[in-house]
């Protein structure tokens, strides 16, 4: 079998707060004509946009004629490239692997440890109260949708972060919790503790990136009481984060390596004695899918998970 075609699609869709994302869609086609589909998710975070059809172009010159299956051949193109790049064309290549066994990509790795994770829901930080009643309304929506627990950007006013909390707890009570208090690495180390002892009475099960440095993170996890959770993407990270015991929580996700690259950080947590969870960049449903399993995949998923996938999006390629 060999690759004969890689194709990118370029989309833009809607989040329900109305803001555009930007993702590209990867199909690699073969000579069965089988083919494997995979997202480079949620762009917009990137310095730069890709110029998809150079981007094609090259992927074509660097994948047509390789056998899907020859990780020598493969894996050092999806390593290739940065972050969401490669992850696209590594979800891809998974896609297409389990459609040629015919088998659900968790089965390439040994089975499914389990058949379903708790995912939050993200409302994003507020800039000041006047978004408070949105912002509560939607959580009102999010509960009708089966979520319980959500994930709540803070940091940007304190003011409006406390007041949203207190109305929610409020309006809905015990119906709805919260997963983590996420700073985005947006205040100091002094700042952040000052935040976490103000809104910690709502009682997140984590606090997510508190500070952008390893030694305020440290500072950080040494004065309050709750999980401290950060972004990993690299296993050098992993072990820095451990090593400057900054963290107990690694947020691990496919859009930032891929799956295969993403199976090796839970290895690595595990090593380290450190927690895990899935984050997200907020993907469609192709890489919600893939989050899905790799979820399935691993044993050592201990915090629930944040790739609450399409249910964010009002537009989705998506049709099945």
């Amino acid at each position: 079998m060999k690759i004969t075609n890689v194709t990118l699609y370029p989309v833009g869709t809607r989040r329900e707060t109305l803001s555009v994302s930007p993702h590209i869609i990867v199909t690699l086609a073969t000579d069965e004509g089988v083919t494997g589909i995979g997202e480079m998710s949620d762009l917009g975070h990137n310095p730069a946009m890709p110029d998809a059809d150079h981007l094609e172009y090259v992927l074509g010159q660097r994948l047509v004629g390789v056998d899907p299956f020859d990780p020598g051949r493969i894996d050092p193109v999806v390593d290739g490239f940065s972050a969401p790049l490669g992850a696209g064309i590594d979800t891809a290549i998974h896609d297409l692997r389990g459609k040629v066994l015919g088998v659900p990509v968790h089965d390439l790795y040994g089975g499914a440890y389990r058949d379903r994770y708790k995912v939050c829901y993200p409302i994003f930080r507020q800039r000041d109260t006047s978004e408070l009643d949105k912002n509560i309304e939607r959580v009102g929506k999010v509960l009708k949708l089966g979520f319980d627990l959500i994930r709540v950007y803070v940091g940007g006013n304190l003011d409006a972060d406390e007041a949203f909390l207190k109305t929610l707890r409020e309006t809905y009570g015990d119906a709805v919790k919260v997963k983590s208090l996420d700073f985005s690495r947006v205040l100091d180390w002094k700042s952040a503790i000052q935040a976490i002892e103000r809104l910690g009475w709502i009682e997140p099960m984590l606090v997510e990136s508190p500070c952008p440095d390893i030694e305020g993170k440290a500072r950080v996890r040494a004065a309050v009481d709750f999980p401290i959770s950060e972004h990993c993407s690299s296993e050098e990270q992993a072990i820095a984060f451990a090593q400057g015991q900054a963290v107990d929580i690694l947020n691990i996700a496919v859009c930032a390596r891929g799956i295969r690259r993403a199976r090796n950080l839970f290895a690595t947590a595990e090593a380290l004695g450190l927690k895990t969870l899935i984050g997200t960049t907020q993907e469609l449903s192709i890489g919600t899918s893939a989050q899905a399993h790799l979820g399935a995949s691993v044993a050592n998923l201990e915090y629930p998970g944040d790739a609450a996938g399409a249910q964010l999006y009002i537009d989705d390629v998506v049709v099945n």
